[in-house]
């Protein structure tokens, strides 16, 4: 019998297979939000908001690793949108309504529970359409990971300010009272459709110049922090970073008001 011919290896950059690796990632953050889901039904809040952490953690990566890998696709793009629905909108909203609003009844809990998936579709749609041309180097309104990073984070905070006699401050009720939160939330969520610049996350390399070492190690710095606190961290980390942006915000528009009287 004639012997078949050894097969030809193909080179890695060549090899189309090489898209399943970011494109898992995404089917990983996928499944964190739909066990944050789980988590949330179940009363498990505490694992609901990490299961939505980790699933921002993987979603920085994806990203990244389909741009090192030359694997930049608009199936990906598409794909990577509907993991960000479930994972940071969906789950958020399951959250909410579990958490605070609940009590409020189907109709109006589920109003304010609402808020989030249905302004973080929009804002993710949009941001489809515009990535493309305005938004390279930046996102107009904040992402949706930063969204429920900031909403699982207050939950962390107040869950968890009793363990800090430094603040000398304890919530009546865990996690916080809902008319004060509710409000809040919604600020946030609307801010998604907002034209505040947040600048993208820079390039992290420990091989690369010192700027992106230096990312590298600050990013870094920051998960070990969430970690250590339980978690504890993360919303005045969140909250610090909207308050920054929406301060350049200010100041540019600011400073364009200026310009334009001396003229």
């Amino acid at each position: 019998m004639p012997r078949k011919a050894p097969r030809q290896k193909v080179p890695f950059k060549e090899n189309p297979r090489r898209r399943f690796i970011p494109n898992s990632l995404t089917i990983f953050n996928m499944f964190l939000g739909f066990m944050s889901i789980i988590s949330s039904t179940n009363g498990d809040y505490f694992w609901a908001a990490w299961f939505i952490i980790f699933g921002g953690i993987f979603d920085g990566f994806d990203g990244k690793l389909a741009r090192a890998l030359d694997t930049n696709s608009d199936f990906g793009i598409q794909f990577d949108s509907l993991a960000d629905i479930v994972t940071f909108c969906l789950a958020p909203s399951v959250f909410i309504y579990m958490v605070w609003a609940e009590p409020l009844g189907q109709i109006v809990g589920g109003f304010y529970a609402f808020m989030p998936l249905m302004l973080g579709a929009i804002r993710l749609a949009k941001f489809n359409l515009e990535a493309a041309d305005d938004q390279k180097d930046g996102f107009y309104g904040i992402p949706t990971p930063l969204m429920a990073m900031t909403v699982v984070g207050l939950w962390l905070f107040l869950s968890q300010i009793h363990n800090y006699p430094v603040f000398q401050w304890s919530p009546k009720h865990l996690g916080g009272d809902a008319k004060v939160v509710l409000p809040f939330i919604m600020i946030i969520s609307s801010l998604m459709l907002s034209k505040i610049p947040v600048s993208k996350s820079p390039k992290m390399s420990m091989r690369g110049p010192l700027k992106e070492k230096g990312a590298f190690i600050s990013t870094i710095l920051i998960i070990i922090l969430v970690f250590a606190s339980k978690g504890f961290l993360l919303f005045p980390i969140a909250l610090t970073i909207i308050l920054l942006s929406l301060f350049k915000w200010t100041k540019s528009h600011r400073e364009i008001a200026e310009n334009i009287k001396v003229k």
